[in-house]
């Protein structure tokens, strides 16, 4: 007999929350719908704008071996920003600014990123750490006192940021 009433109340309970999703799936239609009305409207002035606004990124790196990922993903963000592309910067800190001194280490690494039009920038913080001369640093190499602040002062700047 259980079974009878529970399968007699069954559409009644169906019929209830088809009821409750219905209003629910309503209201969101709605609610999209007065969002979107809301949303700024695009105007040529806003499009030409964001055209000409550069796309800059740079990356905290603190190893040497993905310089070279680094820099193949510079020269595709290159081709797929376009004229969009500004500038991309790399800086090394922590205890890797030691293999910038070392020719065999850096000579690749240097080629590929110039290819890509990578800016290479050492942490001055981290030469004195670690002791390393400045003058050994490959040519085109740029010195910031301090990494860190450097990239704190690019995303305050709104540049695109990754740390690896």
């Amino acid at each position: 007999m259980t079974t009878y009433f529970h399968n007699y109340l069954e559409p009644i309970i169906i019929s209830t929350k088809f009821q409750r999703m219905k209003k629910l799936l309503l209201s969101l239609v709605l609610a999209t719908g007065l969002l979107s009305s809301c949303a700024p409207q695009s105007t040529a002035d806003n499009v030409e704008e964001s055209a000409v606004t550069p796309q800059n990124y740079f990356v905290l790196n603190r190893n040497v071996q993905q310089l070279k990922a680094i820099a193949k993903a510079a020269g595709e963000l290159a081709v797929a920003d376009s004229s969009a592309f500004g500038e991309f910067n790399v800086i090394i800190c922590g205890k890797s600014v030691q293999d910038m001194v070392t020719p065999e280490v850096m000579d690749p690494f240097m080629e590929i990123l110039n290819a890509n039009n990578v800016n290479v920038i050492a942490c001055g913080f981290s030469l004195k750490k670690f002791e390393v001369d400045p003058a050994g640093l490959p040519e085109g190499v740029t010195v910031v006192p301090n990494g860190i602040q450097y990239g704190f002062e690019k995303q305050k700047a709104g540049y695109y940021s990754i740390t690896l």
